[in-house]
């Protein structure tokens, strides 16, 4: 039964890669299970004669933060990182977050922000306002801007990528970054996910004839403990 539990939780985290396979800057996630300890089982005359496996449970969700493939667009508001490392944006109530996804807009006020509205933020931690500009990125990877000004990314990187807490929309939180210099920014692209559609659907198939398996040593295991309690005993 707890291999049926795990087999379900698989299917759900595959599901949901394959639902995000359009989405962009997602990255995939899968679980990764542990046996229980093992029991010892005997009798009186002979000891121990072997061990019981009580099943398997989830041990934790790894995320892969490999490299998305890098899709063009016609939006000068669109950027993607190629490389390591995520934008830093903020929240009305002053609190950051990180990100891969680049499809940024333009909002009422002028400013660049995600598509929750937060705030972009540049290397000293400021909104980004571009107003009616126009917008590039030049080969050292700043925003300029055609009303004159110059912006950098607040772009930073983890040491640990397994201390990153996914929060939705995209976005993550986490203690230690660190400033980086390991990426460019690309200018009308974003990044996609990096879902492998194929992979991932041969995962699903692989993990539904799993479960049907043990559904069906379920349904036999049902059927002899009910044989054995409407039958053995029974005065014909």
């Amino acid at each position: 039964l707890s291999s049926m539990i795990t087999l379900e939780n698989q299917q759900t985290s595959i599901t949901n890669n394959l639902s995000n396979a359009n989405t962009n800057g997602y990255k995939s996630e899968s679980l990764v299970t542990k046996s229980f300890n093992e029991v010892y089982i005997g009798n009186r005359e002979n000891g121990v004669i072997g061990s019981l496996s009580l099943g398997a449970a989830i041990d934790t969700v790894q995320k892969s933060f490999t490299q998305g493939g890098l899709k063009s667009t016609s939006d000068s508001s669109d950027f993607a990182i190629n490389g390591k490392g995520f934008f830093t944006v903020r929240d009305n109530e002053g609190n950051l977050f990180y990100t891969r996804d680049g499809a940024f807009k333009v909002n009422r006020d002028g400013y660049l922000v995600t598509s929750s509205g937060y705030s972009v933020l540049n290397s000293n931690n400021q909104p980004i306002y571009v107003g009616n500009s126009s917008v590039s990125v030049d080969t050292n990877n700043n925003v300029v801007l055609s009303s004159g000004a110059v912006h950098r990314f607040n772009i930073v990187d983890f040491q640990d990528y397994n201390s990153l807490n996914k929060v939705g929309s995209n976005l993550y939180t986490g203690e230690g970054a660190t400033a980086t210099n390991n990426y460019t920014v690309k200018n009308m692209q974003v990044e996609g996910s990096n879902v492998d559609i194929i992979q991932s659907t041969a995962d699903l198939m692989s993990n539904l004839r799993a479960f049907e398996a043990n559904q069906k040593v379920v349904q036999i295991m049902d059927s002899t403990l009910s044989k054995i309690a409407n039958e053995i005993g029974t005065v014909r």
